[in-house]
């Protein structure tokens, strides 16, 4: 029962919280903002495929992000030399500027409120989310066939 209690409780703070650390990771966390953030830190070439699977969207959706991304000149595609029929994206130097600022923006929002939470509860907030992270991450592999 007290599991039930504190699921409830944290619930309720996710909803009631409106900060703008929050709502700059979410901007970044999702649609365009997500595709350089792949492109800048993670694989940049990834085809359109990659990109919907780390997404876990359809391919339209994909499609049209590439599309309004390449328009900005933020991303440009190419046809692999391996193979012609295959696209890779590629972010550019204006769209890893623009993410690398969104993100420095976001990590300096989110160290004023570590400070105010102190060095000992920054910890174990980091220690605890990790380790959410670890469970998270051996539910999806238990499940993937």
């Amino acid at each position: 029962m007290e599991i039930q209690a504190y699921c409830e409780q944290l619930i309720q703070y996710m909803a009631q919280i409106h900060s703008p650390v929050l709502n700059t990771a979410d901007r970044l966390a999702h649609g365009e903002g997500a595709l350089l953030i792949y492109l800048a830190f993670r694989h940049d070439g990834a085809t359109a495929g990659e990109l919907r699977s780390w997404l876990d969207v359809g391919s339209g959706r994909v499609a049209n992000a590439l599309k309004s991304l390449e328009g900005k000149e933020l991303i440009r595609r190419v046809h692999a030399d391996r193979d012609g029929r295959v696209v890779e994206v590629f972010i550019t130097e204006a769209g890893r500027e623009l993410i690398q600022r969104r993100y420095n923006r976001f990590r300096e929002e989110l160290e004023g409120l570590l400070r105010e939470l102190g060095p000992a509860d920054s910890r174990e907030l980091v220690r605890i989310t990790g380790r959410l992270f670890d469970i998270i991450q051996n539910r999806r592999q238990r499940d993937c066939p």
